[in-house]
């Protein structure tokens, strides 16, 4: 593959991991909103809780698994610009943002993680 090929990709992968927080941010957002208003805590039905918890908990392992899927294609391409001998600064840049998705990786579970169980200590303490 020639460098645009390759940042052609790039840019579909990018728009990937911005589209995969569109659902994510909106769920968490009306969590949040009921959580607000009083509509949603201890005292909520068991099975609303239930509800909630699995709905949070499946947009959550989607939204990674389409995170880490976009995160892992876009280090491919990382890797494929490695090999080529002449790079523009586009391509130069993108071939040096290997070690920042990696890090966008981790923060992203870590901060996944985090919503999650602090919206299980919210509901149950």
């Amino acid at each position: 593959m020639n460098e645009k090929e390759l940042i052609s990709i790039w840019n579909q992968q990018r728009s990937i991991r911005v589209k995969s927080q569109l659902a994510p941010t909106i769920l968490l957002s009306a969590v949040l909103a009921l959580a607000a208003t009083g509509n949603l805590n201890q005292n909520t039905n068991w099975s609303l809780k239930l509800f909630v918890i699995g709905l949070v908990a499946s947009g959550g392992v989607f939204s990674v698994t389409a995170m880490l899927a976009a995160i892992r294609d876009s280090l491919a391409v990382v890797d494929a610009l490695k090999d080529l001998k002449s790079l523009s600064p586009v391509g130069k840049g993108i071939k040096n943002s290997a070690d920042q998705l990696k890090i966008v990786g981790v923060l992203y579970m870590a901060m996944s993680t985090f919503n999650f169980a602090a919206l299980l200590l919210y509901l149950y303490s």
